[in-house]
């Protein structure tokens, strides 16, 4: 019997395509042209001169062929990892990919691990004929036009950045691009009072925290919701607050003294585009590239109050991972709570060190948002030590209780629910398996000549997408199903494991890993005199006891 092929379209135009393509010169043949439209164009009508049935469009516009984390390419694989299609179908070899080692890597090895056929059409390559020895030499060339291409590219920047000309896709803080040339920065008199204004306060002496607090008390904007405001849609998803860390970067930023340095960063290699920063040797710089807001007189105060805040921490130790470094979790905002370490002389002379935690984002927002939360460590050691205690004893002297109460706590449905559950995944299994029955039946009846092309192509396209919706909601019940035979599989793993720490006389690094997930510290109160603070323990497999 002729295999029946479920055919995924992938069609694909990065800007350099449509750049140097004949539709870009006005001159578009119709056998040329790399448009999205004609590629799918050629592709259907090549998948119906073949008796395929054409099951789906993937499209991706404006991504480079170098990259292959683009969406349409990465939901075809799912697609074929899940059986919705078994043959991929494009234009030419170049669509797929330009870069050699990955192209090779998804036709020799993916592609046929996911029981998938490969079909280039203007290459006449096909994964299941004789005429494959062309593929790899064919992406080779492919991969070298990549890289030209980047070259060329890079070669053109450094030498706009050579001449002084400004890259960057937004202006800093405090400039604007200019109407005439984008490529130049002209002084934004609004923000640059801002920025002027930020200068002097740390000229006076105040430290980043102080100067983020009054900036957010004053309700002066973020600077992206002032670029979003006067220069973008009037919307933006970051803060409208500033953090301690912008503060800091713009008091230490020479742009501002009319500096312009660039290529600071940049890529490992046009295939690989983690930014990477580069030696200050490849820094290109030009003074008076534009005008200065900030006076030569006050930037070397300001530098010279940064470079005395360095000089006190000098003496300060290494920093060192903490006992609960990236556990504990504001209880009111969310946000992590970070270490902070003091050393305190007495008279005697004696040197003690104190470390406790507070809350990032009151730190990062100059104490406009949230609270302190803070929580020294000894005292949360001491607690968090005595509470693995107890678990520990609970389980020891009743297992049975405590795992009881934890399968109560876990369950997520009762038992009519899950019984439910059980027989709607079995019905759905049945009719999944009449549907895969129905397809082969309908190709047969075809090939017999039973039913015409066109009534086996609207048979066949009602009968898979109801196998699709079908599949997709068996798939969740299952995983539904799955997750609560994993939450009670996990409660076993918990009983053994907290057991182990009945006489734990010490609470170490290791211990927090191995047992808990999260600590959420609220904020304290103090009632007759004393303080009170709310702890809550979420263990690995198991969350909140």
């Amino acid at each position: 019997m002729k295999k029946l092929y479920k055919v995924g379209i992938y069609c694909r135009l990065s800007v350099e395509d449509a750049v140097n393509s004949a539709k870009a010169k006005n001159y578009i043949p119709s056998d040329e042209s790399v448009s999205i439209e004609n590629q799918y164009e050629i592709l259907s009508k090549f998948v119906m001169l073949n008796g395929w049935v054409e099951v789906k469009t993937y499209r991706d516009d404006g991504y480079s062929g170098g990259n292959f984390q683009r969406p349409g390419f990465q939901e075809m694989l799912e697609d074929a990892r899940s059986g919705l299609i078994n043959l991929i179908l494009v234009k030419d070899l170049s669509r797929l990919g330009r870069d050699f080692v990955e192209v090779g890597r998804y036709t020799d090895v993916v592609f046929p691990s996911l029981g998938c056929r490969f079909v280039s059409v203007l290459d006449c390559l096909d994964s299941e004929g004789d005429n494959t020895d062309m593929l790899h030499f064919r992406s080779l060339m492919n991969d070298y036009h990549l890289k030209d291409l980047s070259s060329k590219i890079k070669s053109v920047l450094h030498a706009k950045m050579k001449s002084g000309q400004y890259l960057g896709s937004y202006a800093p803080y405090g400039y604007r691009k200019s109407e005439d040339d984008k490529h130049q920065l002209v002084i934004d008199e609004e923000a640059a009072a801002v920025v002027q204004r930020i200068f002097e306060m740390r000229r006076s002496g105040m430290a980043y925290g102080k100067i983020t607090a009054a900036l957010n008390q004053d309700g002066i904007l973020s600077p992206r919701w002032y670029w979003a405001i006067h220069y973008g849609n009037g919307s933006c998803k970051c803060s409208k607050l500033w953090a301690y860390a912008t503060v800091k970067n713009i008091l230490n930023d020479a742009v501002y003294t009319g500096t312009l340095t660039q290529n600071r960063t940049g890529s490992r290699s046009y295939k690989d585009k983690t930014l990477i920063q580069k030696p200050e040797s490849e820094w290109i710089s030009h003074v008076d590239a534009h005008e200065a807001i900030i006076s030569p007189e006050t930037w070397d105060a300001v530098q010279e109050q940064n470079q005395l805040a360095k000089l006190r921490c000098a003496d300060n130790a290494a920093p060192q991972p903490a006992l609960f470094t990236g556990k504990l979790v504001c209880a009111d905002c969310g946000h992590p709570l970070v270490v902070n370490r003091q050393t305190k002389r007495r008279k005697n002379g004696a040197v003690k060190k104190y470390v406790s935690y507070y809350c990032l984002q009151y730190a990062n927002s100059g104490h406009s948002i949230c609270s302190w939360h803070r929580i020294s460590e000894i005292t949360l050691q001491q607690l968090i030590l005595n509470e693995i205690k107890a678990q520990a004893k609970a389980v020891t002297v009743n297992e049975a209780a405590v795992l009881e109460k934890l399968k109560k706590q876990v369950s997520s449905a009762d038992t009519m629910r899950q019984e439910n559950t059980r027989q709607e995944i079995a019905s759905l299994r049945r009719r999944v398996q009449e549907l895969e029955q129905m397809t082969a039946k309908l190709y047969e009846d075809k090939v017999s000549g039973t039913i015409t092309e066109a009534t086996f192509l609207m048979l066949i396209e009602k009968s898979e997408q109801e196998r699709i919706q079908k599949s997709d909601r068996l798939d969740a019940l299952l995983s539904e199903a799955g997750k609560v035979q994993q939450e009670l599989s996990d409660l076993q793993k918990w009983t053994a494991l907290i057991r182990k720490y009945l006489n734990l006389t010490e609470l170490d690094r290791n211990t927090v890993d191995e047992l808990i997930d999260r600590i959420e510290v609220s904020e304290a109160t103090v009632v007759d005199g004393k303080r009170h603070q709310n702890i809550k323990i979420f263990y690995r497999f198991v969350g909140a006891v």
